[in-house]
């Protein structure tokens, strides 16, 4: 074959290729849909099967169950196999809580403990309304043959393989069957139980600008609307919620309609015991300053009143807008702890502190997890217990890659791996004297409600882990206890002293003016929320300052409302007379004060001081003076607050008087008295001494003469 003949040959056949490849494309695009399913599933992967709930625990003789979300994208004639492995047991280097986090993330489940159980999926019902797998357990042997024998207490791995008609994996998942001891019986407050703690922070920057009003961020936007839809869609989720209340002032000022929706879910939420629910079943509001403050910043700078004070505030802006008391007992949220501010804080009632495990210093033989899953004491018998927070629930809590039932699954199981290290080799009982069990999940607004939804109901039935009444973080104090013993890591406190100062001053004159009106149209309150708000940690000097001087300003011109008469000359004519005062005052409210007035020459009737009450415009004060003594001199008139801390102003009066007072017409009469008798002492003596110059004498004279008879 010549060249020719081979280069025609190579065309020919690539011209057929070519034709045979589109033949083949136009094949495969007339294929039907349900032709390709029979050879190829719909869908692969975690999108075919979404679990909807697991059981969180099941007795000796109970029915473990996972149920399925309704789905309709399983191919016809899949099966669901589920294999149950033998309890997970802790080794030298790996906790319980480390093999239930190594499965999770793909580990081996361990060994077997029984063969594979392999059924269609449509046993366990018709997929499109949610097939519900059940397996039924046994404790002993002699019990019912169709049961899974799980002779002890523990954590399982049960392993779930959805399976193609033709065998091939398609979707699977590892779930954990929590088999409680034999002898256990779940109910409420259980002194065994882990006491759960769902921590929802709702915290934003300080909300009150130097002009009183709300300021937001669109960050702090966000995370109010996702607060906002969270608490509408458990309203009886037995949350902890931690918002600061400068944050729930500056939303009940904002008049925003996405501020509004969130005070009115909350109130919703937490007052939800009125229409007759549990006090369990609902959120609860923490105790908290009504900023964030430092703490060991304050109590180093001998400050326990500020500190009191802001938590005070804190309360009172709860119960105020919410109409539910604050809970009080655990302080959390506080970065700035030390052992001597929370030595000063247990002074106001706070017993449990709920921190982040790098506040703690922590002996060598406690490991940080320790921290996380049970008591520790602040020090030797102080009283004083901490709980950090467990900062891997609060990871797997929001792993949006996992389903909210499953995901709440898995912190229960993560959970409840305490509950049984807590126990004795056996299992069937616990140790004596170990620490109270405990686990905080610090939770993201951004939670999603489902999550919640699936991890409630198992924390309200009873049971290993249960929210103990009064939202307590800890059982109470065994008398055994052996609960080891830490302290705060040390820290050097912020230098507080300057801005408390600032404040005290402002404080100084908010007060003062506090006891000139109670009137609810006054801006007292405001003034003192804006001089709190200063101490907050995270404002800058300048927007310290900032604060104060607005507070200082408004302040004075609310006093400057307040008009004094017009300086005059006052002309007194008689001893007891009435100077009429006419004040001004032209704010919306009736104020108190009191008035000074002092003279030389005038005496105040009543005493130099008395307290005066000024209407809403036109006040005419008679002041009732005496006179000391007649002439000229000044009358000093002032305004203070009733307290006299604050000087609300001052004029001069000069005053003329020509009247006689009392003690001067006294010591007139006896000036006239003693010139009379001066006078007349006087006038006797010269009439003596005029008569021994004239000679007259009686015994100088010549003697009488005798009468003749």
């Amino acid at each position: 074959m010549n060249s020719a003949q081979r280069f025609l040959a190579q065309r020919t056949a690539a011209k057929l290729l070519i034709v045979c490849c589109g033949a083949l494309l136009i094949l495969m695009t007339e294929i039907s849909p349900a032709q390709a399913s029979s050879h190829f599933p719909i869908q692969q992967g975690d999108n075919l099967l979404h679990i909807s709930s697991v059981s969180p625990w099941v007795t000796s003789t109970g029915e473990f169950q996972v149920r399925f979300e309704p789905t309709a994208v399983i191919p016809p004639g899949a099966t669901l196999s589920y294999t149950v492995h033998q309890g997970l047991q802790p080794t030298r280097t790996q906790t319980l809580r480390d093999k239930v986090d190594g499965v999770i993330n793909g580990a081996s489940a361990g060994k077997v403990l029984q063969s594979p159980e392999t059924r269609l999926l449509t046993d366990y019902g018709d997929p499109a309304t949610g097939s519900v797998l059940t397996i039924p357990i046994r404790s002993t042997p002699d019990q019912d043959r169709l049961r899974v024998l799980l002779p002890k207490a523990g954590i399982h791995p049960v392993e779930l393989v959805l399976s193609s008609p033709e065998g091939t994996k398609i979707w699977s998942q590892v779930v954990f069957l929590n088999r409680l001891p034999t002898n256990y019986s779940p109910q409420q407050s259980d002194p065994s139980a882990v006491a759960v703690t769902l921590l929802l922070p709702i915290e934003t920057a300080p909300t009150l600008d130097p002009s009183g009003a709300a300021v937001f961020t669109s960050e702090d936007k966000a995370r109010i609307e996702d607060a906002s839809a969270l608490l509408e869609e458990v309203p009886t989720a037995p949350l902890r919620l931690g918002i600061r209340p400068n944050t729930l002032d500056g939303l009940v000022r904002s008049k925003e309609p996405w501020a509004e929706r969130f005070v009115t879910s909350l109130t919703a939420a937490v007052a939800s015991t009125n229409s007759g629910s549990s006090a369990l079943s609902r959120p609860s509001v923490l105790s908290m300053p009504y900023v964030q403050v430092s703490t060991s910043g304050l109590i180093a700078a001998g400050a326990l009143g500020d500190l009191q004070r802001e938590i005070s505030l804190g309360n009172r802006v709860i119960k105020q807008i919410t109409a539910t008391p604050a809970s009080q007992g655990t302080w959390a949220l506080d970065n700035s702890l030390s052992d001597a501010s929370a030595q000063a804080l247990a002074g106001l009632g706070n017993t449990t502190f709920l921190v982040a495990p790098s506040q703690l210093a922590r002996p060598v033989t406690l490991s940080e997890q320790q921290t996380m899953t049970s008591a520790v004491q602040l020090g030797k018998d102080s009283g004083l217990r901490a709980l950090a927070y467990d900062t891997l629930l609060s990871q797997r809590a929001t792993d949006s890659g996992v389903d909210p039932a499953l995901r709440a699954h898995q912190l229960i199981a993560l959970m409840i791996s305490a509950w049984f290290s807590a126990r004795s080799p056996n299992s069937e009982s616990f140790t004596a004297g170990g620490a109270a069990l405990g686990s905080v999940l610090l939770l993201e607004t951004s939670i999603e409600s489902d999550v919640i939804s699936a991890l409630t109901p198992s924390l309200l039935s009873g049971g290993p882990l249960q929210v103990l009444p009064n939202a307590a973080s800890l059982g109470p104090v065994s008398s055994k206890s052996a609960e080891p013993v830490v302290q705060f890591v040390t820290q050097i406190p912020p230098d507080e002293r300057a801005p408390l100062l600032e404040t005290a001053e402002t404080r100084r004159q908010v007060s003062a003016f506090r006891t000139m009106t109670t009137s609810p149209e006054s801006e007292v309150e405001l003034w003192t929320r804006m001089n709190a708000q200063t101490l907050a940690s995270n404002l800058s000097p300048q927007q310290r300052l900032a604060l104060h001087n607005s507070v200082r300003t408004q302040l004075a011109k609310s006093l400057a409302e307040i008009e004094f008469p017009p300086p005059r000359q006052v002309t007194i004519t008689g001893r007891s007379t009435s100077i009429p005062l006419r004040f001004r005052n032209n704010l919306p409210y009736e104020v108190r004060v009191t008035l000074a007035a002092r003279s030389t020459r005038l005496e105040v009737v009543g005493g130099d001081s008395q307290e005066i009450v000024l209407a809403p415009g036109e006040n005419r004060i008679d002041l009732a003076v005496t006179v000391r003594a007649p002439g000229e001199s000044v009358l000093r008139i002032k305004l203070l607050s009733p307290n006299e801390e604050l000087e609300i102003g001052q004029i001069e009066l000069p005053v003329r008087s020509t009247a006689i007072s009392g003690v001067g017409a006294a010591l007139s009469a006896i000036s006239i008295l003693f010139l009379l008798l001066w006078w007349s002492h006087t006038h006797r003596r010269r009439k003596r001494d005029e008569a021994r110059s004239a000679g007259d004498h009686p015994t100088l004279g010549s003697p009488p003469q005798q009468p003749t008879n």
